[in-house]
């Protein structure tokens, strides 16, 4: 009987052998934590890994914000076509040849400052409102094509605004260029 009970001591102190063994095991079998992962990751980098794991955290910190803030205002930002279509723009100068016209449009208010309040829009349907010359506004269609403009079908002064206008544009100001024809424009309105 004694054999039985050596051997069931045996037998249980190898269990708790096998239970120990095994706990350490899947102790050393676990995923490292995040920070021994960055660490581990970021100290490849070669300017990088030299530095202190704090260090590392704040530059690749730094580096998303960067490009989650770059990212907001790219994404945010208005749109050439926006600009283009959103904007009532002053009529600054309208040349034809080296011909400087003075537009005057019926029912629209001089700025004793600016000297005019003559306007034209180019709207998102492809409606284009332009300055009239003593009359009243002129309505024309227009259509853009990459770096063009063509302004077709204007009920009045077909003569002057139909045509194909290379344009340049920004936030502030749009300038059309056709062979004889320039409109230069400045913001007038809020896109």
């Amino acid at each position: 009987m004694i054999p039985n009970k050596a051997l069931c001591a045996f037998l249980c102190g190898l269990s708790g052998f096998a239970a120990m063994v095994s706990y350490f095991r899947t102790v050393q079998e676990q995923e490292p934590s995040i920070t021994e992962q960055f660490d581990k990751t970021t100290g490849k980098i070669p300017w990088l890994g030299r530095q202190y794991l704090s260090a590392r955290l704040f530059v690749i910190a730094v580096v998303v914000m960067a490009g989650i803030i770059y990212g907001l205002v790219v994404s945010t930002r208005p749109t050439e076509e926006n600009i283009l279509t959103e904007t009532v723009w002053r009529a600054d100068t309208i040349m034809v040849g080296i011909n400087r016209l003075q537009p005057n449009t019926f029912g629209r208010d001089v700025d004793p400052v600016k000297g005019t309040a003559e306007t034209f829009q180019l709207k998102s349907d492809g409606q284009a409102i332009l300055p009239g010359f003593n009359s009243e506004p002129v309505y024309a269609k227009w259509r853009s094509e990459k770096i063009y403009i063509e302004i077709y079908d204007a009920d009045t002064f077909g003569n002057i605004y139909n045509g194909v206008y290379e344009y340049f544009i920004t936030t502030e100001f749009l300038k059309l260029v056709s062979e004889d024809v320039v409109i230069s424009g400045s913001r007038n309105g809020v896109y």
